[in-house]
């Protein structure tokens, strides 16, 4: 592998430049994300996200650039952007009635509905785009579609130490961005400020008990889909006119099904969903950068995905774990002790984290033994590929069984805090190696990396939980 480029991407990824395009990509998961959240909490999630999200991109192109015809070049250009955003929005609201319609008045399947709403939002953006413009692939070069503006910050920001960091990380974002971020606060005070998210939530959890005491609970529901149809058409937008300025065929790319996951992973709650759109939005942009190298195009591609997958794991298994601990508290009553499970939650899910990371070693090397060539021939990639599938199978190996049986953690601290942190060692040590090769302490990145990793692994097992359990192994020992 070319050395240089391996140290132009490590100083691309290790940047504020990577930083930046995080936000850039997570943007189009976040938006339909707090759709599908809102939609979730009152019992009825929006499957149809991937297809209102296309309806919305292909819409806000066509009146964004017949705005120039309509109204003449300066006037259209001032107003194309907002004109093409509001009609992408109003054709994700009919998409997302539309859902509510069969489901909620004609009683049809709603999995059902979701999947007819995402394959018709494909095949009418291509037909009606082959009818404007003889295209089936793209609008790029029939359509003039215009891009949602920027936000530029003050420019005494730069000049500010630390501040300046921020300063590029922020700066010249689309204004889709803002709105993305910003609705996160706004989603949180709707579900636990207002009447109507205390209905919302209501509805959702129970939605026989909600009606006894007079919350109209189709109403809700259909107001639940309206809201997630306008943020899917948010979504939509800023990959048409804020991402690229052209609308491309099925240019979605699964992000309204990622959308679906999301809220799951962050625990049903605004702030833990933008969390976890943040982490798909890392991997997207992570395989952007990775993909200059000289490995198979496949394999960059492919991370989000496995990453959602491997979250969905993650997930099903604490919402085990959590079902369990409910009965534990019921039958326990008083002597339950919550911090001692807290923890146990706590590190379980750090468990299960590290141990999926090491699936993608796992998956790595397969894909070098499997195409050697993509990776400077069978020379490098069968020893590197072979070295790195044994490291993840053996980090598998010992996390796994207290992702099986959780109690573990709490019986066999120290085995535990062994595990995490000889895991956490590795993968910090490598992340903190691969940092400090990009800065002046680039000779003494291998050993830097191996203290820091070490002392970050340790600090954060005993900061997830670990110092409480010793603590109470220990009164268990003396008691």
């Amino acid at each position: 592998m070319d050395n240089t480029l391996f140290e132009s991407v490590l100083q691309g990824i290790f940047s504020s430049a990577f930083l930046a395009s995080i936000l850039r990509v997570t943007t189009p998961i976040l938006l339909p994300s707090l759709g599908a959240l809102i939609s979730d909490r009152a019992g009825v999630i929006n499957i149809g996200l991937e297809g209102t999200m296309l309806v919305s991109a292909f819409t806000g192109v066509v009146f964004s650039a017949y705005a120039q015809d309509w109204f003449g070049a300066s006037t259209g250009a001032d107003i194309g952007p907002w004109l093409g955003m509001v009609m992408g929005v109003l054709m994700a609201i009919l998409m997302a009635l539309l859902l509510a319609f069969f489901h909620l008045k004609l009683k049809a399947n709603l999995i059902l509905s979701g999947i007819a709403l995402n394959v018709l939002g494909s095949a009418a953006t291509i037909a009606i785009m082959f009818e404007l413009t003889g295209e089936r692939g793209n609008t790029k070069g029939s359509l003039a579609s215009l891009r949602m503006p920027f936000i530029q910050l003050p420019e005494f920001l730069r000049d500010i130490p630390v501040i300046s960091f921020f300063f590029r990380i922020f700066d010249n974002q689309s204004v889709m961005t803002w709105i993305a971020f910003l609705s996160i606060a706004v989603v949180w005070y709707f579900m636990y400020r207002t009447p109507t998210g205390t209905h919302l939530r209501a509805v959702g959890q129970n939605p026989e008990a909600a009606a006894s005491v007079g919350i109209r609970v189709t109403r809700i529901r259909y107001l639940a889909l309206v809201i997630s149809g306008v943020f899917a058409g948010l979504g939509g937008i800023h990959m048409s006119m804020g991402y690229l300025t052209f609308f491309q065929r099925d240019m979605t790319s699964g992000r309204g099904f990622i959308a679906l996951a999301t809220p799951y992973l962050g625990g049903g709650h605004p702030v833990g969903t933008g969390f976890a759109s943040l982490v798909f939005g890392f991997f997207d942009a992570l395989s952007n950068r990775v993909g200059s190298l000289n490995i198979p195009s496949q394999l960059p591609q492919m991370l989000p995905f496995l990453a959602t997958v491997l979250a969905l794991v993650i997930y099903a298994l604490q919402a085990q774990l959590t079902s369990r601990v409910r009965t534990l508290r019921s039958a326990e009553g008083e002597g339950f002790d919550a911090v001692f499970w807290k923890a146990i939650q706590r590190l379980s899910v750090l468990h299960m984290f590290l141990a999926m990371l090491a699936v993608f070693g796992v998956i790595i090397s397969l894909s070098m033994f499997a195409a050697p060539n993509g990776f400077d021939g069978p020379e490098t990639a069968y020893p590197v590929g072979a070295a790195v599938g044994a490291f993840s199978l053996a980090l598998i190996g010992i996390n796994l069984p207290f992702m099986l049986h959780v109690e573990r953690i709490g019986r066999q601290v120290i085995a535990s805090a062994a595990a995490s942190s000889l895991t956490l060692w590795l993968y910090l040590g490598l992340l903190f190696g691969l940092y400090l090769r990009t800065t002046s302490l680039k000779d003494q990145s291998i050993v830097l990396g191996i203290i820091l990793g070490l002392v970050a692994g340790i600090a954060l097992w005993l900061a997830l939980g670990g110092q409480y359990l010793m603590r109470h192994q220990r009164r268990e020992a003396s008691g």
